[in-house]
Parts: structure tokens; C-alpha cells; sequence
């Protein structure tokens, strides 16, 4: 079964907007009641951030794809590290920030798959 381009930019799309509703899911497991005014705004940017990427990614901009990527090589190296320490703090946080990353690196595979080209019917004579 193979999807064609715009399906595929339409479930990369909707993995992407999953991913930010986990992300508020993952602020609030690691004290978001609590945390400063700083952390809750950078909280708001990095969702409003995912939320137009799946935007512009629906809408067919190819620049978002590569956007997406940047962040995700930005933010995956600190996830990484900090990950073991997650864990210890909040063991669901921890299992949604794994499923976050997986998320949107399973949308920016999709992305960057290539499109299978049809094949030409002839013309029979």
C-alpha cells in the first residue's frame, strides 16, 4: 500500500498537531502549575510553533518540512540527555516525551519520503 502525497502530508500534519496536544499533556506532568512565567510562555511558543508547522504543512510549503527538521535536530539532542532524568522525576512524562519525539520524527519521515510516480498508460492503437 503506498499513500499518496497528499495523504501522506495529511497524517504528517495531524502527528505533528498530536505531538503539541502531548507537549501541553507533558508541561503539566512536570509541574506545570508551578513553573515560572518564563517556562509557561516558552511552553506557548513551542506550541504555537508546532501548530503552524502542521498548518503550513497541510497547506503543501515545502519550506516547513525542512523547518521541522532544524527543530527537531535542535530539540532531539537535549531531549536525549535530559531523558533519564525525566524518567526519575515523572515515569508518564518521561513515556510521553519518548512518544512525542517518535511522533514527529514518524511525520518528518513521512515528509521526506519520496512519491511514488504512476505509471503512463499508452495509448493502444
Amino acid at each position: 500500500m503506498t499513500l499518496s502525497s497528499q495523504s501522506k502530508v495529511n497524517i504528517a500534519s495531524g502527528m505533528i498537531r498530536v505531538s503539541a496536544v502531548l507537549y501541553l499533556v507533558y508541561y503539566y506532568l512536570n509541574g506545570g502549575r508551578s513553573a515560572s512565567f518564563q517556562i509557561a510562555l516558552a511552553t506557548c511558543i513551542a506550541l504555537g510553533i508546532l501548530l503552524l508547522l502542521a498548518l503550513f504543512i497541510r497547506r503543501g510549503y515545502k519550506w516547513a518540512k525542512w523547518l521541522l527538521f532544524a527543530l527537531l535536530i535542535l530539540t532531539i539532542t537535549p531531549d536525549a540527555i535530559n531523558l533519564p532524568a525525566t524518567f526519575k522525576a515523572n515515569f508518564y512524562a518521561g513515556c510521553i516525551a519518548v512518544i512525542i519525539d517518535l511522533l514527529q520524527i514518524g511525520a518528518l519521515v513521512l515528509l521526506f519520503m519520496p512519491d511514488k510516480e504512476e505509471p503512463v498508460a499508452e495509448d493502444a492503437e
